[in-house]
């Protein structure tokens, strides 16, 4: 089991969905990366992401097709 044992100071509880690739429709590498949209694009097919990897203790900055599926965190305005 990859860990996932951050200390979440952040307040987001990010859990690894990993994600769809568009070109065949299937889901993979869950359980050890996470993806997430940006409200960025990057071109007219592109769109900025950010990666999670349960090795690592940061964020990746990455890019996907706005066809991939990958994860997104919705906030509510208080």
């Amino acid at each position: 089991d990859p860990s996932w044992d951050g200390t979440n100071t952040s307040g987001f509880s990010a859990l690894p969905g990993g994600l769809r690739n568009s070109n065949y429709g299937n889901f993979s590498i869950e359980d050890y990366f996470g993806y997430w949209w940006s409200a960025s694009p990057n071109g007219t097919s592109y769109a900025w992401s950010r990666l999670l990897y349960s090795g690592y203790d940061y964020v990746l900055r990455s890019s996907g097709s706005q066809r991939d599926g990958f994860s997104v965190r919705c906030l509510r305005d208080e």
